[in-house]
């Protein structure tokens, strides 16, 4: 089961990938009339169903309203020393408040550093001191222009943590090189990009290529994927 036809509508610019036939991109819907849909340059069609895929928003319900951080999803938000200490607030930690193209490894070099200014092994500078600090830091951020440099910024800002505290250094400009090759795969091929394979950063090991195309894949069990060579009535030709 699936839809016959995909239409994509987006607020700002299009993605831009070759989508195959089914599938196509629209500007900001201006209306909804009942079943149709229209759109800001006068197109129209009709829908089954709207899917709404509204991104991240930061909320924090279980801290009291003044502790709330307030900034869009991005990779450098206002008010954060070194991306996690609250300015207005040294006491108030957020771990993981950035938009992110590293993830756990990013949030481990945060945690480390954190964990070491509540033991006392790292002490914080003056609040002049980290909002100069932050300024430089963020006038970098403004500076970012594409996706290419986005991941090479959050890249340095890791290393950055990293040196702060006795996290174990790993080979950053390698994770950002592997990145870069994923996009490139991704806009190469939008239907395939998924079952390409990268090295482990860590150990250098190939991942291992999947026994079924992801577009056919329709099983997401250990079993499935651990498979050496899938059952015949379970392909999707």
């Amino acid at each position: 089961m699936g839809a016959r036809h995909v239409t994509m509508s987006c607020r700002s610019r299009p993605q831009g990938f070759a989508w195959p036939d089914g599938v196509d991109e629209r500007p900001q819907i201006d209306r909804i009339d009942g079943g149709v849909a229209t759109f800001i340059d006068g197109s129209s069609g009709e829908f089954d169903a709207i899917i709404l895929c509204t991104g991240y928003l930061h909320h924090y319900p279980f801290l009291p309203e003044h502790l709330h951080l307030r900034s869009p999803n991005n990779l450098y938000p206002g008010g954060l020393y070194r991306g996690v200490t609250w300015q207005a607030n040294p006491h108030l930690h957020y771990l993981g408040a950035q938009n992110q193209w590293f993830t756990f490894n990013m949030f481990d070099a945060q945690a480390w550093y954190v964990r070491d200014l509540i033991l006392g092994r790292a002490q914080l500078p003056s609040a002049a001191e980290r909002a100069a600090h932050m300024r430089q830091w963020a006038d970098r951020y403004r500076g970012v222009e594409d996706d290419a440099a986005a991941v090479r910024f959050q890249a340095d800002y890791i290393r950055d943590l990293i040196e702060q505290t006795d996290y174990p250094m790993f080979d950053l400009d390698e994770v950002v090189r592997i990145f870069l090759e994923w996009k490139a795969d991704k806009k190469r091929n939008i239907l395939t990009y998924r079952d390409q394979v990268y090295p482990s950063v860590m150990t250098g090991t190939m991942a291992a290529v999947h026994h079924t195309r992801w577009i056919d894949e329709l099983d997401d069990s250990r079993e499935r994927y651990l498979e050496s060579q899938p059952t015949a009535d379970r392909v999707t030709s």
